[in-house]
């Protein structure tokens, strides 16, 4: 009986295909006042370092922004937003992992919204059909812009990890959320397993808590209800997790970009790390299927496995093997 749900759980690893590299479109939009243009300026900053020192090639990183002075950055108009899609389109290769986080306001426009930019604002639709150029490529779209919640229905599908700052058009405050997800990526408080990294599902947690408390420090109505979508239903999720329908994909996609022997990494270290995700990806089948098991089978499998991950984790950081 055990054999069997061991072959079982065997079949049902299947590691997580790693992205050759990664790709960043920052839009900034219009901030409306200089206390917000100067805020939006400073979460891409705190964006843009996040991701070099994940790992990111500098020329992998797109920045558009709204009344930047920075020469690196080119204008957010529509039109611009729309061909650095096709840009990374062009030079992306089917398995890099693409990232694109909108940081600026939004307005509601009918059950729909749009992403307020310099000129035309774009909409939910039109970004989607941009992004939907991209094809099979694993996708990750941040909107942490007010009204954002709309932009969930129309840009879910496979692969694909979508997060909102609100939960519908209607919240048309503008939100916390951004801020603090931007922070997620530079704080270890984030990082919920302590192995190094943060997580999109990590990410997405560490924002949502610090935006409750924040309201509920200065006793205000929490007004923002931030969404997350990864199972490609439209649906999004206020309280996604790693075993929940929306949340799995998430808790498996990182900034940082896995080491490769084409990136300097040694074979053994390459090794290690493929062998740490399998592992990873074995407990968590292992208690998905924990109500189908017998318990002392349950419990054994499962105490093998972190002990093996344990093991294997204080290895790579030592540097032996």
């Amino acid at each position: 009986m055990r054999s069997a749900i061991a072959i079982c759980l065997l079949m049902l690893v299947s590691p997580i295909a790693q992205a050759l590299q990664h790709h960043l479109l920052i839009v900034s939009g219009i901030g409306g006042t200089e206390a917000y243009q100067q805020q939006f300026s400073s979460q891409v900053e705190a964006l843009k370092q996040a991701a070099l020192d994940a790992g990111f090639q500098r020329d992998n990183i797109v920045i558009l922004a709204a009344n930047s002075t920075n020469a690196e950055h080119r204008s957010a108009d529509k039109q611009t937003v729309l061909q650095a899609i096709g840009e990374i389109d062009a030079r992306a290769d089917p398995s890099d992992r693409v990232f694109v986080v909108l940081i600026g306001h939004g307005n509601p426009r009918g059950e729909s919204a749009v992403f307020n930019l310099p000129g035309p604002d774009i909409s939910a639709d039109e970004l989607g059909t941009a992004l939907d150029r991209l094809g099979e490529r694993q996708l990750v779209v941040i909107n942490t812009a007010s009204a954002s919640g709309p932009f969930i229905k129309r840009l879910a599908a496979s692969n694909r990890v979508i997060m909102t700052a609100t939960a519908s058009g209607q919240e048309f405050h503008a939100p916390l959320f951004g801020g603090f997800l931007v922070k997620a990526f530079a704080t270890s408080s984030a990082d919920r397993d302590k192995d190094d990294r943060i997580s999109m599902l990590e990410a997405f947690d560490y924002a949502r808590r610090e935006v409750r408390r924040s309201y509920d420090s200065d006793k205000r109505l929490l007004i923002e209800h931030a969404l997350l979508d990864d199972n490609g239903d439209g649906e999004g999720s206020l309280d996604p997790g790693e075993y929940e329908d929306d949340g799995r994909l998430a808790n498996q996609v990182y900034l940082q970009q896995p080491p490769t022997a084409a990136s300097g990494a040694s074979p053994q270290l390459v090794a290690m790390l493929q062998r740490k995700r399998t592992l990873e990806q074995s407990i968590r089948e292992l208690k998905r299927q924990r109500d189908n098991l017998d318990r002392g089978y349950y419990y054994d499998r499962l105490e093998g496995l972190l002990i093996d991950l344990a093991l294997l984790t204080r290895q790579i950081r030592t540097g032996d093997g």
